[in-house]
């Protein structure tokens, strides 16, 4: 099976002597997929913004761009990003992640760039989990126990360099600190559909390695370039499967394998005979990371329409094929699946329908006396928290680093559609009809498409 099975005891309030089993599933990957793949991209050339992020906000995927921070220090010469364009892709939620401070030749990074390069990614960077992946210059890692004790992965070359193997199974690597990428370009391959097929044939998590494009602004990252529009057709062939394949970044990939195989589902008090309640729970604990990136659940239920929370916070979900399909955060608080039919006066959990009365306006939240103009959004306050706002491959409104936070969406017209509240790493907030979209997170606010 492609996922883990485990049995949650829904206490149905009918009588006390009745006890209901019901199955939950944590999904193997996000969304119930047969595979994960990851994109990642090193060194930080000018066409990591010039070319990858267009191509990748064109199909809602998000990569992973490995920085070295000598060369963004630079201030953007030699054809490299300076900290404004690694920003950018930051601010597009991609995962920004180490590859040393002064990349050495031929050599191996030195072992105290372990460190130093996360911390000055950390001070220029912000973002929602960390610096939390390392890709070794040359592929040649500097030590195994220091780099695990700086991070949740670290990546290597070919796996078949190192004796391993390319497409990695449903567990990870055996060393993570050894995570394989395969090599794209003149000088590696050029089969991404291939690879692909393989990882979803197999159940496994494939990555690939990206050094600049050709006839681009590739700066130092000059090694094997790669073409374009092979990379746009990947994309593209990823999203026409998007039930089968995962497409995410390797920081979220390895977070997502690890919680999964430490989490278990526990059943709670305040299940009835229209409802369930029952817990997420891992016991990862290191200093690298929260480990919240949402898990992907799914319930068996005879309801035709629920609304699910965590912790009071409303979450996206479906029924279909008599289950309920939803993200929870582990160790985020108690998960509630309710008989929506049942309930009354339900906030409805479906995004094609309001929960609010039209009077309620963007603007007027932020600028009294705004008039008819719901696009005149106040300047962003700015605070002690940064977070990120985009549509995901499969269409839903995805935001990143707002926990603790209400997050609330409002349409074109300014009229609210959603509030919840930010409880994990990222978290799927709306999903309804193309057009453009207002989320409100604290003080800030950000525009996204569907």
């Amino acid at each position: 099976m492609d996922y883990k099975k485990l049995s949650v005891a829904a206490l149905i309030a009918l009588g006390s002597s009745m006890v209901f089993a019901q199955d939950a599933e944590i999904a193997t990957w996000a969304g119930f997929r047969k595979a994960a793949v990851s994109f990642t991209f090193d060194d930080g050339p000018q066409s990591d913004v010039d070319v990858a992020l267009p191509m990748f906000e064109k199909y809602g995927y998000k990569a992973t761009f490995n920085i070295v921070t000598n060369w963004a220090n630079g201030g953007g010469n030699n054809g490299m990003l300076n900290w404004s364009g690694v920003q950018k892709l930051s601010a597009a939620g991609h995962e920004i992640a180490s590859h040393s401070d002064s990349h050495p030749n031929g050599k191996p990074m030195p072992s105290n760039e372990i460190s130093s390069s996360k911390g000055t990614i950390s001070q220029k960077i912000q973002q929602k989990y960390g610096v939390v992946t390392l890709a070794y210059p040359n592929c040649d890692t500097p030590g195994d126990a220091q780099v695990l004790q700086n991070y949740v992965v670290g990546r290597i070359c070919n796996g078949s360099w190192k004796g391993g193997s390319d497409i990695m199974g449903k567990d990870g690597p055996s060393n993570w600190a050894a995570v394989s990428a395969l090599m794209t370009g003149n000088q590696g391959t050029s089969d991404f559909k291939g690879n692909m097929d393989k990882a979803v044939q197999q159940g496994g998590w494939v990555a690939f390695l990206t050094h600049g494009f050709q006839n681009k602004t590739n700066g130092f990252a000059d090694y094997s370039p790669t073409d374009a529009n092979g990379m746009d057709g990947a994309l593209q062939y990823a999203q026409q499967k998007d039930k089968d394949i995962w497409v995410a970044p390797m920081g979220y990939v390895a977070m997502y394998i690890k919680e999964r195989n430490a989490s278990k589902i526990e059943p709670q008090d305040g299940g009835s005979a229209n409802s369930m309640a029952f817990e997420l729970k891992h016991s990862i604990a290191d200093n690298i990371s929260k480990y919240d990136y949402p898990l992907s659940i799914k319930v068996k239920t005879d309801w035709s329409k629920v609304e699910v929370t965590q912790d009071g916070a409303k979450l996206e979900s479906k029924v279909d094929g008599g289950y309920v399909y939803f993200d929870a955060v582990p160790n985020a608080g108690k998960i509630v699946v309710t008989n929506a039919n049942a309930a009354p006066e339900p906030e409805s959990s479906s995004s094609s329908e309001v929960e609010s009365s039209s009077s309620e306006f963007l603007c007027d939240a932020l600028i009294p006396g705004c008039g008819d103009n719901p696009w005149a959004i106040a300047p962003e306050i700015q605070d002690n928290f940064h977070f990120a706002v985009y549509r995901s491959s499969d269409n839903y409104i995805v935001v990143s680093g707002a926990q603790g936070h209400e997050i609330t969406v409002f349409n074109s017209l300014g009229h609210k559609l959603r509030t919840t509240r930010g409880l994990g790493a990222e978290q799927k907030v709306y999903t309804g009809a193309k057009g453009v979209y207002i989320v409100k997170v604290g003080n800030k606010t950000r525009k996204v498409k569907l």
